[in-house]
């Protein structure tokens, strides 16, 4: 191993050290993230049951129950498969983070389907906001179907 060899090397495992020791938090900082947080959640569940209009909207909730931030990536299709939108979410270690159905279409009203695939062990589940009324949507997400595969076969927005 030639001198100006041995100091890339070494250099090159320098950075990797220095990058390995930062915390996930600043790894991630530059990631995208469309994703709401818990206290807007509780706002948004307050809402649909107190309020007496015609909108209606599908959570999408993650939980990361891991203690290293998750990334969650969903792409919304509409009832004939044409993609709506992709979003992104960073959850915090042992946190839960959000996205809405809205979020996926800027608002215009559509029915469809939700695929989320995720870097981290997260837990899923979906929340269905109509006026005066909050129910739970399936959500499917077996070992067998995919590692970090999610999929919301029925959200809405209208």
């Amino acid at each position: 191993m030639t001198p100006s060899t041995l100091t890339r090397s070494l250099a090159f495992l320098c950075s990797a050290l220095f990058l390995a020791t930062l915390p996930a938090a600043a790894q991630v900082a530059h990631a995208r993230d469309d994703s709401h947080d818990p206290v807007q959640l509780r706002a948004d569940l307050r809402d649909a049951v107190e309020r007496d209009t015609d909108v209606a909207n599908t959570v999408l909730v993650f939980n990361n129950v891991t203690t290293d931030v998750a990334t969650v990536r969903c792409v919304a299709f509409d009832a004939n498969g044409r993609s709506l939108g992709r979003l992104f979410a960073q959850i915090p270690p042992r946190g839960l983070r959000y996205l809405r159905a809205s979020d996926f279409s800027s608002g215009t009203d559509f029915i469809g389907s939700a695929t989320c695939s995720s870097r981290g062990r997260v837990a899923a589940s979906g929340v269905f906001l109509a006026p005066g009324s909050i129910t739970d949507v399936d959500v499917i997400q077996a070992p067998t179907w995919g590692p970090g595969q999610i999929l919301f076969p029925l959200i809405a927005t209208y």
